[in-house]
C-alpha cells in the first residue's frame, strides 16, 4: 500500500502562530455570519409574543423558540422556532396544524417560509403533499428539507417529484441535485428535466436534458 506524504509534520513556531491567529478570525467571521454566536434572551416578550429564549438583530429581525403552540399574526406556530420580520410578520415557523389556503392546504408539521406581507413562498413538507394536481415531495428535515414554492396567489411554481409526470403532454422528472420542476402562474410547463425524449419544433431532446418554455 502507497502512503502519500504531505511534508514532515513539523511547522515553525512564528508560522504556527500566525495560522492559529489566522484560523481564530476566521471562526470569528464565521460566527458574526452565523446566529450561533448571537446572544440570546431568555424569557422575553417580543411583538406581544412570549418566548422562552430569543435573540434580535441590529434590523430587528427576530429568532425565538416557543415553549408551547402559539398563533403568531394569525398562523398557528408550533412548539419550537420561529423566525419573525421586523414588522411581526412571520419568515418561517412549524404549522401546529392544517392551514386552509384559498389554492392549498398547508399539512401540519410543515415548516413555512412566508414574506414580509405574510404571504407563503416556500413550503417544506413533512411528507409527500399533493398541490393542484400533483404530488409535492416532502421530508423529515424540516426548512432544511424539499422545498415547494408558490406564487404570492397561491398558484404552484416549483416543486420536485418522486417519480416523472406528464405537464402538457411532457415528461417531467426531478433530481434533489437540479432545480424542480417550474410552472407558470397559468399552470403551464415552464422549465423541466426531461423523463423521456421528446421531438418538439422539429428538434430532438434527450432525456434527462433541461428543457425552457416560452410562456404561451
Amino acid at each position: 500500500m502507497k502512503m502519500l506524504m504531505f511534508g514532515s509534520g513539523f511547522t515553525h513556531p512564528k508560522k504556527r502562530r500566525g495560522r492559529m491567529l489566522g484560523l481564530a478570525a476566521l471562526c470569528a467571521a464565521l460566527c458574526a455570519l452565523t446566529s450561533g454566536c448571537a446572544q440570546m434572551k431568555k424569557n422575553i416578550e417580543v411583538h406581544g409574543v412570549k418566548f422562552q429564549k430569543a435573540k434580535i438583530d441590529e434590523l430587528g429581525f427576530v429568532i425565538g423558540y416557543l415553549d408551547s403552540d402559539t398563533t403568531i399574526a394569525g398562523r398557528p406556530c408550533k412548539k419550537g422556532w420561529v423566525h419573525v420580520y421586523p414588522n411581526g410578520d412571520l419568515s418561517g415557523f412549524t404549522a401546529a396544524r392544517d392551514i386552509v389556503l384559498s389554492r392549498f392546504v398547508i399539512p401540519s408539521n410543515t415548516w413555512v417560509f412566508q414574506n414580509r406581507d405574510g404571504i407563503v413562498t416556500k413550503c417544506a413538507f413533512p411528507r409527500d403533499t399533493e398541490v393542484q394536481g400533483y404530488v409535492c415531495r416532502g421530508s423529515s428535515l424540516g426548512s432544511e428539507g424539499v422545498q415547494t414554492a408558490f406564487y404570492p396567489d397561491g398558484a404552484l411554481k416549483q416543486f420536485y417529484t418522486r417519480k416523472p409526470v406528464r405537464i402538457d403532454g411532457i415528461s417531467c422528472k426531478t433530481s434533489l441535485f437540479q432545480p424542480g420542476i417550474e410552472l407558470y402562474e397559468n399552470g403551464r410547463l415552464r422549465s423541466a428535466t426531461l423523463g423521456a425524449e421528446l421531438e418538439r419544433q422539429g428538434r430532438v431532446y434527450r432525456k434527462n436534458e433541461r428543457i425552457q418554455l416560452a410562456p404561451d
